[in-house]
């Protein structure tokens, strides 16, 4: 399966994480808790990796000449990458995340 399926016919939120970022875990907490579905990728799966370093989206958002540079989680849902819009000073921002995950 592609990442560009994912993007644009994927009706389920996919979460990219990695390990040791407690960001990840509290945004997978609140989905579970708030019973939203989803895919969780992990950053050092390789072709995971390889996958996004194919997507002009992804290579647009997070990368320059030199590196790639992604704070997770990152979320791709709607066709749209999501980051630091989700997060504030003390946490997941509700309203936002709310609002991108249809949670009433």
């Amino acid at each position: 399966m592609i990442l560009k399926f994912f993007m644009t016919e994927m009706q389920l939120p996919l979460i990219i994480t990695k390990k040791d970022c407690h960001r990840c875990h509290e945004l997978k907490e609140w989905l579970d808790d708030k019973k939203v579905s989803y895919i969780e990728k992990d950053l050092e799966d390789q072709e995971f990796i390889h996958q996004l370093l194919h997507d002009k989206n992804f290579v647009g958002t997070f990368c320059d000449e030199n590196e790639c540079v992604v704070n997770t989680p990152v979320v791709i849902h709607k066709g749209k990458y999501w980051f630091k819009e989700l997060w504030g000073v003390s946490g997941i921002r509700e309203k936002q995340a709310k609002k991108l995950f249809n949670i009433k």
